[in-house]
């Protein structure tokens, strides 16, 4: 198969937020993008940028589902964040603390009107957590992805993703300067990104 043709399943897609805040890059992107041109096993890695616009989102990340990937995994920044956050739960709320990059501030509404309070992955997160770890990366289990855009665009992909689609994970990486690594963060998204390949 040419390197310019990919089919539906052989591609691992990564969804990286833009930068948000006044800022000029984010975290989350710049270690997806250490993996532009990867592979990993016998699938190729794509990356995909995510606006910080809550109205977007929708459209956005039906869009990622739509290529059909063999997995999706979704990555926005924590300033909160001490190690790589793998999210159990995505929350039906939007309630931003700040405006978005459109400068909307969406307070205690739902993601998605009607649909459930919260959705969990698929994906045996514990299992992942323990799987970087052993890669020399510190990581956790974190509850839930917050209530701003990180958290919709899960909420949005975990509520549109089929059964026996392509399984669906949301990590934050920290942003603090303390803390923040971005060999460490795409190191993390590797190891995860393959363990997912191997569902």
């Amino acid at each position: 198969m040419s390197d310019n043709i990919h089919s539906s399943t052989d591609v691992l897609l990564i969804g990286a937020f833009e930068p948000f805040g006044g800022r000029r890059d984010n975290r989350a992107e710049r270690a997806a993008r250490r993996l532009i041109g990867a592979r990993i096993g016998d699938a190729r890695v794509e990356i995909a940028t995510l606006p910080v616009v809550f109205a977007r989102l929708d459209a956005t990340v039906r869009a990622l589902l739509a290529r059909r990937p063999r997995a999706l995994v979704l990555v926005g920044e924590s300033h909160l964040a001490r190690r790589v956050l793998i999210e159990r739960l995505a929350l039906n709320l939007a309630d931003a603390r700040a405006p978005d990059n459109a400068g909307e501030r969406p307070r205690d509404v739902e993601v998605i009107p009607g649909a459930p309070l919260a959705l969990a992955t698929r994906v045996d997160v514990g299992a992942l957590a323990e799987a970087v770890r052993r890669g020399g990366v510190d990581c956790a289990v974190s509850a839930h992805a917050g209530t701003f855009c990180c958290n919709a665009a899960y909420f949005i992909a975990l509520q549109h993703s089929a059964p026996g689609g392509p399984p669906v994970v949301f990590v934050h990486v920290p942003s603090t300067r303390r803390w923040a690594d971005d060999h460490a963060a795409a190191r993390a998204l590797t190891i995860i990104g393959a363990a997912l390949l191997q569902r």
